[in-house]
């Protein structure tokens, strides 16, 4: 006989959970439209689910106006992404995971290269890439990184 055994911790990470609750408010809460970047989970239900509470997905801050309100979804954002925002009048509410925030600190913060290792087209990397002082080098093994040669790493 089978034995199920299910998970103790299953479901959505904190930063998903987090950034879901952030947009739940903030549609019952605000007059203003409001905007996702990009789908905050990779969840049809979830995602169908804020769009009737009036969340729309976005993929570019061209498509929102003065005064509307955008989510930064747990992947988090460039810091270009929140320095238009800020010019354009665009509020917003910040969902970043605390972990990725923390990395976008620390990428922010070094003088050394930074090599990230992820797909380089994954909204995290991005996000990422775009707190780096100094461009990264982004590769998506780590006997790639391995193999990188320099004296500021």
């Amino acid at each position: 006989m089978k034995k199920i055994v299910r998970a103790e911790n299953a479901g959505f990470c904190f930063g998903v959970r987090q950034a879901i609750e952030k947009a739940e408010e903030a549609a019952k809460k605000s007059d203003e439209n409001i905007y996702s970047m990009g789908p905050l989970i990779h969840n049809e239900r979830v995602t169908g689910d804020l769009e009737r509470e009036g969340v729309k997905i976005i993929s570019s801050l061209d498509e929102v106006s003065h005064g509307d309100v955008v989510i930064i979804r747990s992947h988090g954002e460039g810091k270009s992404f929140y320095d238009e925002a800020g010019e354009r009048g665009i509020s917003l509410i910040d969902a970043t995971c605390p972990f990725v925030a923390k990395i976008h600190k620390l990428v922010h913060d070094t003088d050394k290269q930074v090599v990230i290792v992820g797909d380089k087209d994954h909204p995290e990397v991005i996000g990422i890439f775009g707190w780096c002082r100094k461009p990264a080098i982004v590769v998506s093994r780590y006997d790639e990184a391995a193999a990188i040669e320099s004296d500021n790493l």
